[in-house]
């Protein structure tokens, strides 16, 4: 309590003194306004060795980890591409010409005129530059290096070629008194630290500073000439200054020990002010012309300390930390800032006044606190309350008494005379804040309406509530004509002579009402509401009042917290990224980039104070405007245009030779903008863009431009100022191509004609050639086409001929039929020999278009026993044609089923065994197939023989029997046009097979063979569905039994469906042990397979006829079985597969019901008419 009561006395002392106060004055106690500037703004490495301004103002970082540049908007870092070889860099200078050099770890690199770095090495060898303010330009196109602790001067002997002699001359001599450790050049003068003293060297003469001069001995490590002429010297303990001149220094030492850093740089530098500014042991110290202020930790800065120092061409600082990156100071006398660190408490600040000269009196959530501005210390109130304390607003009364608002509802006065601390109001609602007119009324806005608090009793009055609903009322203003403007959730209320008034605000009302207004002294009336944008209109005594919404981007989009006027007539409309300010028709938006605390404000936390300068109070603390003027004045940024690329080159001149496919590649930054305001680009390229391109990137790039003269211009737009900047341009020409240029194309029309001229004759004498040679082609021509169209007309007038075999066999049966009586195959052999027929007319017409060239094979699986069968018989009603004889030999280890063009195959037999059959009479033909498997078992070679007894080969030679409409000479009336072999012998060399012609190994005859290889395909690769046929079947299975023995499961189902479709009842058995159980029932008909995996061929066949004797068997097979298996049953058929389901059906009704009066086929004949059995093999 005690300690507290001494606070307060303390307080009220300084209050009663009544210290002025400096207006514009910042105190080194207050927060600094900082920049920071790290990864988010492309700082990588935070670690700051040394800093750079250049002449065109762009801010260079020599990090350990590399160099940066700072465009304006943030840091971009030297790279590969730069030429820079990335390295510790230890130090920084500009020469005369505005090249950058930057001495690093690895060695000393500058800059050329294209911007590009590359290392400088003096006589060939590697410099290593010393850490600090190293390096210096000699006005003489040289540079001074400090390495090894020794100066040198390093001359240009060519482009790229430097020496490097000891500076100045004769130093080498005296090694240990020239001990270097900084070196600086200012208006021709050379100063630099020799040994513990301080030397200079002007216009030739070496001064040495001792001493006696006033120079203590120390390590200087620094140099600056500020602007008044003053040569200020840093050591690693002592500050000198000498006076412009003057001839001995004057110490200007860091009070207190805090003057004594040990680091191999302190830099100097000379703020805006004027003041000089270096390092000290916690922070910074600013020399103001008579004492030291000291800034640390409690003023903002880093605790990690400063590691370089510069003022840029504003008189701004910039700092280098360890480990923190980069700080800008903006706007050093123009802001300050409360904080924490001042005494704040650290909550929200909702009102403030001030009460005195030297005190400023703040209301916030954890209660108020006292500003003396003097001390640079805030103090914590000296009200006595019982919590709690959230105070919504401050207010000074008559005589100097201070009012709090608080949020509860109470009003509370403090005397500060007698320190005495009285509550004088409840109110029943929530307090939002309060407002003192110009005649001393107070008047306090609640969750709950307005009230009127008379200063002088203390009585409140809640005002008009048959009026202005008991709602949030949040915010009141009045205009220069002494009307009270009230905004609440439920409108806007105004006050007059006549007393209060709800105002309609057209052309539409908010719809949740207004939150802040503020009236200025120009009649205008401005407006805010929950959502975003401001509203503005003049003010009025009428019922409604028109608003017009401001036109500006930013504002359009701010919620606003605050809405005030300052002294000056200015409006400040404070929201969620900054202040905006209304200034001379100009509206500008204040940030943390001009040094604000934070760019968040609170609700009704703004004070115009009586100096011009304003409070702004944040989340954070408190930021007291010194200057507005100096942060609303006008800023210039200036685009800057880097060196321009195209393609792999810079562009170094207005005109570049073309690039197919190259890009101009144009980056920029933009100076004036050193706190990093928020900007954006506008570009063009013409005559390419007809509009400006807006971008936030620095970089734009242009592809594949065809030749031509472009001029680029681009702007800077700064958008807190709403601002575009002059126009930055450069011209580039990008040169035709050679074959593009007048020349060539002179060059290619002289060409052109001449080559016109020379194909002119050229064409002349072809043209006489080629008619020439014309003549005797169509002399030639004529005779072929001649012999062409009279072997067409042959052709035509044999086709009847060639096409006799399917007629032949279409006949024969016919006549079988009506000599032997109806068979059931009669009507299908008729119909596949007629489809036969077809395709070979197809064939024909085919050959005689294109000679089948354009034959295509058309592989797929299927069965081949069954091909063969039907091969045969169509070959044995060919040979009855001549009273011959057909024999059918075809060995028994042929595979089931193959892959190969079965349609194009039986083209190939159909003319073998026709041409056999014609030239043969009452004689023999032998059609015999074997087949060999390969070693791996995935193939077969099929080896097919026609051999007759007929007229032969003749005379002609078989090849030549193979050629289109060549017949042998041993023919004399047999009709024919010689077609059949030669298609044979085509669609054989397409199955890679040639057919083989020699006489009959009979003594008289032919013998035509070939042999094809063919892909082995397994049963489950065919279709196993059964085709409906041409010849529906009539018969019905009334539930009759029939057992179905197939080993493969879905043509065991496709038979299971079919019989069950006809009505009866199939048994389904899937293995060789499903045949037990099978005697119970006595089937009508079994079907079965007579091979089955893991049995003897014929095996389960036999074991059904011997379970059930005399029960008839149908064997469905794709291999026949050999002859001794016709022992097994006197009562089975077989039926090749594939057959189509009339077959089936046909083979079905036949077996189970024989009383039809038809003649039934001898045991393990096939089921529809065949071939006579093949010698020593299976039937046919």
């Amino acid at each position: 309590m005690l300690s507290w009561l001494r606070g307060t006395a303390c307080a009220l002392f300084v209050l009663a003194l009544g210290t002025p106060a400096i207006a514009g004055t910042p105190s080194a106690h207050v927060q600094l306004p900082l920049v920071v500037y790290d990864q988010n703004t492309g700082l990588s490495s935070l670690s700051v060795v040394r800093l750079l301004e250049d002449r065109h103002h762009f801010v260079w970082a020599g990090t350990e980890q590399g160099l940066y540049r700072f465009d304006g908007i943030g840091f971009n870092a030297m790279r590969e591409k730069d030429g820079f070889q990335t390295s510790e860099v230890v130090s920084l200078a500009e020469d005369d010409d505005g090249h950058v050099w930057a001495g690093t770890r690895a060695g000393l690199q500058s800059q050329d005129d294209s911007g590009k770095f590359s290392w400088v090495r003096p006589d060939g060898r590697t410099m290593l530059v010393d850490r600090g303010q190293t390096l210096a330009p000699d006005g003489q196109d040289g540079m001074l290096v400090v390495t090894g602790h020794h100066l040198f001067r390093l001359a240009r002997q060519a482009a790229d070629r430097w020496t490097a002699t000891p500076w100045p001359e004769g130093s080498a001599s005296n090694a240990a008194t020239f001990q270097v450790a900084a070196v600086y050049r200012h208006a021709g003068q050379v100063w630099f630290g020799c040994g513990e003293a301080i030397c200079r060297k002007s216009d030739g003469v070496l001064t040495r500073f001792t001493a006696a001069q006033g120079v203590p001995p120390d390590k200087w490590v620094g140099f600056l000439v500020a602007r008044d002429g003053t040569v200020w010297a840093r050591g690693l303990r002592s500050v000198v200054g000498l006076a412009a001149g003057g001839s001995a220094f004057i110490a200007h030492d860091i009070p207190g020990g805090h003057g004594e850093v040990a680091a191999t740089s302190i830099d100097l530098a000379q703020d805006r002010e004027g003041r000089i500014v270096t390092r000290s042991d916690t922070g910074i110290a600013r020399w103001d012309g008579t004492r030291w202020d000291l800034l640390d930790t409690h003023n903002g800065l880093p605790g990690v300390g400063i590691s370089a120092l510069i003022a840029d061409h504003d008189g701004a600082l910039w700092a280098g930390t360890y480990g923190r990156g980069v700080l800008y100071w903006s706007n050093a006398g123009a802001v300050e800032n409360w904080t924490a660190n001042q005494g704040l408490s650290d909550s929200l600040i909702w009102s403030i006044t001030r009460a005195g000269p030297d005190s400023i009196w703040v209301a916030g959530e954890s209660g108020g606190e006292v500003i003396v501005p003097s001390e640079g210390r805030a103090h914590r109130w000296p009200v006595s309350l019982p919590p709690p304390v959230q105070a919504h607003a401050v207010l000074t009364g008559p005589s100097g008494s201070i009012w709090y608002f608080l949020f509860d509802g109470r009003v509370v006065r403090y005397e500060p005379e007698d320190h005495r601390s009285e509550q004088v109001a409840q109110l029943p609602y929530l307090i939002r804040g309060a407002h003192r007119d110009r005649s001393g009324r107070f008047w306090v806005y609640t969750m709950g309406g307005l009230y009127e608090l008379d200063p002088a009793s203390g009585s409140a009055v809640h005002v008009a509530p048959n009026l202005i609903p008991s709602t949030m009322c949040s915010d009141m203003a009045e205009d220069a004509a002494g009307r009270l403007w009230l905004a609440c959730n439920s409108g806007l209320y105004r006050h007059n002579g006549g007393g209060w008034a709800r105002v309609r605000v057209l052309p539409d009302e908010s719809p949740g009402g207004y939150e802040n207004v503020a009236a200025t002294p120009d009649g205008r009336l401005w407006l805010s509401a929950l959502q975003p944008g401001l509203l503005t209109g003049l003010v009025g005594d009428g019922d409604t009042l028109t608003m017009e919404p401001v036109n500006d981007p930013l504002l359009a989009a701010t919620r606003f917290y605050f809405l005030r006027a300052d002294n000056q007539g200015r409006v400040w409309a404070g929201g969620g990224k900054g202040v905006d300010v209304l200034a001379e028709g100009i509206w500008t938006r204040l940030s943390s980039r001009d040094g604000l605390l934070w760019d968040e404000t609170n609700h009704g936390a703004f004070f115009a104070d009586a100096d011009g300068s304003v409070w702004i109070g944040t989340p954070v603390g408190l930021t007291h405007v010194l200057k507005p003027a100096d942060l609303l004045a006008p800023r210039t940024m200036t685009p800057q245009l880097f060196p321009a690329r195209y393609g792999d080159r810079a562009v170094a001149s207005d005109a570049l030779p073309y690039e197919r496919g190259a890009a101009l590649t144009i980056a920029f930054g933009v100076s004036g903008n050193s706190a990093g305001h928020p900007v954006h680009f506008r570009y063009r390229l013409k005559p390419l863009d007809r509009d400006w391109v807006d971008t936030n990137q620095r970089e734009v790039r242009y592809a594949s431009l065809p030749w031509g003269h472009y001029r680029f211009e681009v702007q800077v737009v700064d958008e807190n100022r709403r601002a575009p900047s002059a126009v930055a341009s450069f011209e580039v020409a990008i040169q035709a191509p050679w074959w593009m240029t007048p020349g060539t194309f002179i060059a290619l029309a002289l060409a052109i004609v001449g080559l016109a001229v020379g194909a002119w004759r050229w064409r002349t004498q072809v043209l006489i050639a080629h008619a020439r040679r014309l003549e005797g082609i169509v002399v030639e021509r004529t005779k072929e086409l001649r012999a062409l169209l009279h072997a067409r007309r042959r052709l035509l007038a044999h086709i009847g001929h060639d096409l006799r075999s399917p007629l032949s066999a279409i006949v024969n049966v016919a006549r079988q039929w009506r000599w032997t009586g109806p068979d059931v195959e009669h009507p299908r052999t008729i119909e596949r020999h007629a489809r036969m027929l077809m395709e070979l007319i197809d064939e024909v017409v085919e050959f005689s278009r294109g000679e089948l060239t354009d034959v295509l094979l058309e592989p797929a699986p299927g069965y081949l026993h069954r091909f063969l069968h039907e091969a045969a018989e169509e070959g044995a009603l060919l040979a009855q044609s001549n009273n011959n004889r057909l024999d059918v030999s075809i060995g028994i280890d042929l595979p089931a089923v193959v892959e190969l063009d079965f349609r194009r195959l039986r083209q190939v037999l159909s003319n073998l065994l026709g041409n056999a059959a014609k030239y043969t009479r009452n004689g023999e033909i032998v059609f015999t197939v074997e087949a060999q498997t390969s070693d791996l078992g995935r193939s077969t070679r099929l080896r097919f023989a026609v051999e007759d007894t007929g007229i032969g080969l003749g005379d002609t030679g078989a090849e030549t029997l193979l050629e289109p409409f060549v017949r042998g000479t041993n023919i004399s009336d047999t009709p024919g046009s010689g077609l059949g072999l030669a298609i044979v012998a085509q669609l054989l060399d397409r199955m890679g097979s040639r057919l083989e012609a020699q006489g009959s190994s009979r003594g008289m005859g032919s013998r035509f063979s070939f042999e094809i290889e063919v892909p082995l395909a397994d049963e489950h690769d065919v279709e196993p569905d059964l085709a409906m046929g041409q010849d529906p079947v009539a018969v019905e299975g009334h539930g009759r039994r029939v057992i179905v023995a197939e080993a493969d499961a879905a043509r065991r189902a496709v038979l299971c469906d079919l019989l069950n479709g006809y009505g009866f009842q199939s048994v389904p058995v899937d293995s060789a042990n499903g045949l037990d159980g099978l005697e119970a029932t006595r089937p009508a008909l079994i079907i079965a397979e007579h091979r089955w995996p893991g049995e003897e061929e014929g095996a389960v066949i036999a074991r059904l006829s011997k379970r059930l004797p005399g029960v008839p068997v149908l064997m469905f097979t794709a291999v026949p079985p050999a002859p001794a298996d016709a022992s097994h049953s006197t009562t089975a058929e077989m039926l090749l597969k594939p057959s189509d389901a009339a077959e089936v059906m046909s083979c079905v009704a036949r077996m189970i019901d024989p009383s039809d009066g038809q003649s039934h086929p001898s045991p393990f004949a096939p089921a529809r008419p065949a071939s006579p059995p093949a010698k020593d093999g299976r039937p046919a």
